[in-house]
């Protein structure tokens, strides 16, 4: 009974990951995905110590921004992209970490491509009973601002606390991203036999601050075709609240028609909003390993509350294929 629900859990959530191509921004990973990957290598090892590991994975999904935070990416403009993410990260005894990837796009209108790339450093807290605690700030380097895929974040700061020992488990996280992005607006003006081209090109510095609230429960398997082998499946109910500031300058070759618009209001400097409840998300995560190799495939669907004239529902996936020694 137990293999035909193991069973009957990949043939759910693989087809997931192949949908992504038709439906398809770090589903990423969510609240305490290394905290899963660090319960997987203390089931690997015969003794209870800390060890240091070095993890090589792919994923491939639909996320573009943030690789912690899911809110963050439900703020992408297109979804109908597959994104592959290369990455390594190397993980110490004491609980520090660094990594580093990169997000390649397969888009069909300029061919595959590199997008972005990343580095990062965090802390997880080594093997605890009660309390898994995780802290990570991630850098984003952008090849092209003005690309409609490209991510505005650049720094990326992100902490989370979950409480273990009940049976359902409360978390709690923080995250407070900067970064910003670029538009050009063209328009050809033509005044009697005179032609001219006008251009406004814009640059959004944003801050965006978030708070999420999660309650979960991780089941686990082990033995399951042998006796190297482990399933953890973790479904988390969640509730993603929110601040954002966006500060916008403008450059234009047209500075009489700006200076017009500008009077009038016509170009907002500073955008706000104030802190609220911003969307309910439900994240399902499932990972299985056999000694060194683990497979982990994730699918986040997220509404959003505020009134708006955008579609309120979103999902994102991600399956990842890893390699630890």
């Amino acid at each position: 009974m137990l293999k035909f629900f193991v069973l009957t859990l990949f043939v759910f959530f693989m087809p997931m990951c192949i949908i992504a191509q038709e439906v398809t921004k770090e589903a990423s990973p969510e609240l305490d995905s290394a905290a899963i990957v660090k319960d997987l290598m203390n089931l690997l090892q015969t003794n209870s110590k800390p060890i240091s590991y070095v993890s090589i994975d792919v994923s491939i999904g639909n996320r573009l921004f943030s690789m912690q935070n899911n809110r963050l990416n439900t703020k992408q403009a297109s979804t109908q992209v597959m994104v592959y993410n290369p990455g390594v990260t190397y993980y110490h005894k004491s609980g520090a970490n660094i990594a580093a990837g990169a997000s390649l796009l397969n888009d069909t209108a300029t061919s595959f491509r590199t997008t972005q790339y990343s580095l990062s450093a965090g802390y997880d807290l080594p093997e605890n009973d009660k309390f898994n605690f995780s802290f990570t700030y991630t850098h984003y380097f952008i090849t092209d601002q003005y690309s409609a895929f490209a991510s505005p974040i650049l720094n990326d700061f992100y902490t989370s606390a979950e409480y273990k020992k009940s049976w359902l488990q409360p978390a709690i996280a923080f995250g407070y991203s900067t970064g910003s992005y670029k538009q050009v607006v063209r328009k050809d003006s033509t005044a009697g036999v005179f032609r001219r081209l006008l251009y406004d090109s814009s640059t959004s510095n944003i801050k965006y601050f978030s708070m999420i609230a999660a309650v979960s429960h991780t089941f686990k398997w082990n033995s399951l075709f042998n006796k190297d082998d482990q399933l953890f499946f973790k479904p988390t109910l969640l509730i993603n609240m929110g601040t954002s500031t966006t500060s916008i300058t403008h450059k234009t070759n047209a500075p009489y028609l700006f200076r017009i618009l500008n009077r009038k209001g016509k170009l907002p400097k500073v955008q706000t909003s104030a802190f609220q409840a911003e969307s309910v998300g439900l994240n399902l995560d499932c990972s299985y390993a056999i000694r060194n190799f683990s497979l982990k495939p994730q699918w986040y669907l997220d509404y959003y509350l505020p009134a708006t004239g955008f579609n309120k529902f979103s999902q994102f996936f991600t399956c990842t294929l890893g390699y630890t020694f």
